[in-house]
């Protein structure tokens, strides 16, 4: 497979020599081998890349057309991305251990997501007059300005279409920051948008590491920046926005609880229980990650999920028939482990999983790990992992379960599983999260999606999330004009 110019950077809509000679091995993480080196971005380049998107936004055409006119143009970037995603995907798993029968999915979740966006913009009002004491005001939804959007690999582009596809339609030019677990991904993305034709300046796709992050970050023309990712680096991000009062939406961790009502079969909540756990090793903010049971039921629910996990097959994330690969990096492997370990001394007990399978000698595979014996206090149970492993919690009664659910810092996504529909509204308004599944494992991003407390603020998705991409400004007209 070609990458689309593996020895340039896309700056502004077009394709550059990286102004450093700087460049960064990609590994393939089924066998830890080297697929390609990719030109690492510098802060010049990223300066370059911002001094563009402020004449797209100050003098160029995009930020004064219509959205019918911007439409246009966002579904022939929506075609060139859906010509690329074959190979979108075949590259996420190579580089990053995504089984290619999950990407295909994701790849279709990103088509919808795109048409939400072009069919939110065509309806939601941007502007309108009101009737007010001192006459008629306009109230007008314009561009922010420049938007940089720092992406994580689990979803990139997911991530984006659900972030820069709404910036641009309503006027903003966006720089695309994605993390190094995406290198070739940036490139087939970037080759999308040059084919898009989209006006000079507006996009820029840079997949560069920390240096060139936290100079964007802080760069006093960058007016929104969207994070994801980790709750700490995200309050760094929203503290050094903070300094020059620029606008921050964060979606940050989660520890996804997951309540096991007495009532539900187990024959229905289990398939549905391991799906939201282990899709993509459990590298979802959103993966449920603590199963929360009564006593009465917790001998025969691990040992569903012990022969669940167990029956997953591992292997090459390019085989169609697997569903569990590779972690991208053995950094990212090695961080699981460390947790496994770290429970382990605290006093869990694991009940599977947990090792390095010796068929994938290399490669940076970790099993699906479940974790008994866990107390609420362990840091198993408090802290994000972003990876396979899972852990299971007894409750006393539904009340009891709700205050496990709340004890976290985060407030992402839970849910429950439940036939009875009283129980399960009662949870749905008493647990503190910005999406709450019931009998599901997934949140809604064509409805405004996000976190509270230490998973963030701000939204995506929706015409809430659009808005948020826009100043708002009021004009006021004398009586009798």
């Amino acid at each position: 497979m070609e990458i689309p110019h593996p020895n340039q950077l896309f700056i502004g809509g077009r394709w550059e020599d990286p102004q450093s000679n700087e460049t960064v091995d990609v590994l393939n993480p089924f066998d830890g081998k080297v697929l390609s080196a990719l030109p690492e971005p510098s802060v010049a380049d990223a300066d370059l890349a911002v001094a563009r998107a402020r004449s797209a936004f100050e003098s160029g055409p995009w930020p004064r057309m219509s959205i019918d006119e911007r439409i246009e143009s966002i579904l022939l970037l929506r075609k060139a991305i859906e010509t690329r995603l074959p190979d979108i995907t075949r590259v996420w798993a190579l580089e990053a251990g995504m089984p290619v029968s999950t990407g295909s999915a994701f790849g279709e979740a990103i088509m919808v997501l795109i048409d939400d966006a072009i069919n939110i913009a065509k309806t939601v009002n941007l502007r309108e007059r009101r009737t007010t004491a001192l006459g008629e005001v306009e109230i007008r939804h314009e561009p922010v300005g420049i938007m940089l959007g720092i992406l994580t690999y689990n979803g990139p582009l997911i991530e984006f279409a659900f972030t820069a596809i709404p910036a641009l339609l309503v006027g903003n030019p966006v720089i695309v920051k994605l993390p190094p677990e995406n290198r070739m991904i940036g490139h087939f993305l970037a080759s999308a948008v040059e084919e898009a034709g989209l006006p000079e300046g507006l996009v820029s796709v840079m997949t560069a590491g920390t240096e060139v992050s936290k100079h964007l970050v802080a760069h006093k023309d960058i007016a929104l920046v969207h994070f994801t990712g980790g709750t700490e680096i995200g309050a760094d991000v929203a503290a050094v926005s903070a300094q020059r009062l620029a606008r921050v939406t964060l979606e940050l961790g989660g520890k996804s609880a997951a309540i096991v009502a007495d009532d539900i079969p187990l024959d229905q909540a289990v398939p549905l229980l391991l799906g939201g756990m282990a899709t993509y090793q459990g590298q979802q903010c959103v993966a449920l990650t603590r199963i929360l049971v009564s006593d009465e039921r917790h001998d025969e629910l691990v040992e569903r999920l012990i022969e669940g996990l167990e029956a997953i097959e591992i292997g090459d994330p390019l085989d169609p028939e697997i569903s569990y690969g590779p972690m991208p990096s053995a950094r990212i492997r090695d961080r699981s482990e460390g947790f496994i370990k770290r429970a382990v001394e605290q006093g869990a007990v694991v009940a599977t999983g947990g090792r390095r399978p010796a068929a994938f000698d290399g490669g940076f595979y970790l099993e699906p790990t479940l974790l008994t014996n866990v107390t609420e206090e362990m840091e198993v149970a408090q802290t994000e992992i972003f990876g396979p492993v899972f852990s299971v919690l007894r409750y006393q009664d539904i009340d009891d379960a709700v205050r496990i659910t709340n004890n976290t810092q985060y407030g992402l996504l839970s849910a429950i599983f439940t036939n009875d529909d009283a129980l399960a509204w009662d949870v749905a308004g008493r647990v503190q999260v910005g999406a709450f599944a019931i009998n599901g494992t997934s949140p809604c991003l064509t409805a405004p999606y996000g976190g509270v407390k230490a998973s963030g603020y701000g939204r995506v998705g929706g015409a809430e999330g659009l808005l948020e991409l826009t100043n708002v400004k009021q004009i006021i007209i004398p009586t009798g004009q």
